[in-house]
């Protein structure tokens, strides 16, 4: 090798490791930032959509921790007068000359369950002069009936083809038993849709928490478990367990943050490095009281396990940033009511189903 090649040899390396030695530097210098980036309250991350939706104005006051939610206050909602929910259902009203039968309505029900989005068949009770709810056991021995179909769930807005089958199958179905239909408009149950839809996505929000073990240790389940019991929770057949009020109203959860979903026969074999409580915001009636019954929950748990209450970011949690969550917690009811689908409501239920 000649001395010219040597000493281009010699150069290369130099610039090689010369790279090397600045992208180490620089790598330093962005986890330093990034390091005190993350410094500090980041509280809000408590706050997320529960599907993909954008996040919302929303919730409440300081946290008292202790005792158990009260059951909300009964939500009264108009069914309609046609026996169909305005709001949430298009609906098509059938007249009959005489009662199709039991095999025609069976029929009949087992096509409404087709069109990907939640269907009612209500008939109606000419003796007492209320709608009925129609299911598999009901007789076909009404002579006016009325399908709805719900416009908007968590898997999205009703979509054209599915509207057009649900008023096409009704037709013929009604013209088969020598019936006549009558619907709403579908152009304006699609629009309505959308726009439901759009509602939805930036009210539909999750608060969650999470209760860690400190580093490199974990829970065991059985102490879970006798952790969860004495925070007032119960372990349930989805694997999940489930804070609920006086009168059995689902108000959060807690879940594994492995993979495995808890179960009674595992127990005494699994191990958990942390535990994540959530609360559905709309499907809550006494958002504000459920938080603070959740975050009491979560201390109690972090206590008898020995580990910590955190954010996302295994941040602890601080009274400013619950104080923020609970503010945008009452901002989400309230704007919920505003479009009259209360929290926690029946309507609400079905429609962040």
């Amino acid at each position: 090798m000649s001395d010219l090649q040597i000493a281009l040899a010699a150069i290369g390396l130099l610039v090689v490791g010369g790279v090397y030695a600045f992208n180490l530097w620089q790598e330093r210098k962005l986890r330093q930032r990034l390091e005190r980036a993350f410094e500090g309250g980041h509280d809000d991350v408590l706050l997320k959509t529960a599907a993909p939706e954008p996040a919302a104005p929303s919730a409440r006051i300081e946290p008292s921790l202790g005792g158990s939610v009260a059951a909300g206050p009964a939500i009264a909602e108009p069914a309609g007068v046609d026996g169909a929910d305005p709001v949430i259902e298009f609906s098509a009203d059938i007249e009959l000359g005489e009662p199709a039968g039991d095999a025609a309505l069976h029929e009949l029900l087992s096509q409404l369950a087709t069109f990907g989005k939640p269907a009612r068949l209500l008939g109606w009770d000419e003796t007492a002069g209320v709608w009925r709810l129609l299911g598999r056991g009901s007789h076909g021995d009404c002579r006016r009936l009325l399908a709805a179909l719900q416009l908007v769930n968590r898997a999205g807005p009703v979509h054209a083809p599915q509207l057009n089958g649900f008023c096409d199958a009704l037709r013929a179905w009604a013209g088969q038993h020598g019936g006549e239909v009558e619907m709403d408009d579908t152009a304006a149950a699609l629009q309505a849709a959308r726009e439901l839809d759009a509602f939805c996505g930036e009210v539909d929000v999750a608060i969650g928490l999470n209760v860690v073990a400190q580093s490199g240790a974990a829970f065991p389940g059985e102490q879970v478990a006798a952790a969860a019991l004495a925070a007032g929770l119960s372990l349930e057949a989805d694997g999940l367990f489930h804070g609920r009020d006086g009168s059995g109203q689902a108000l959060f959860t807690m879940e594994n943050h492995e993979t495995e979903p808890f179960s009674e026969e595992r127990l005494a074999a699994m191990q958990t490095s942390g535990l994540t409580l959530l609360l559905d915001v709309p499907r809550v009636a006494n958002g504000a009281a459920a938080l603070d019954q959740m975050i009491h929950a979560g201390m109690v748990i972090a206590e008898m396990l020995g580990g910590f209450v955190v954010d996302d970011n295994r941040v602890p949690l601080q009274d400013a940033g619950l104080a923020r969550i609970k503010t945008q917690l009452q901002g989400i009811c309230a704007t919920m009511a505003g479009r009259e689908i209360p929290a926690g409501s029946p309507r609400a239920q079905r429609l962040f189903a």
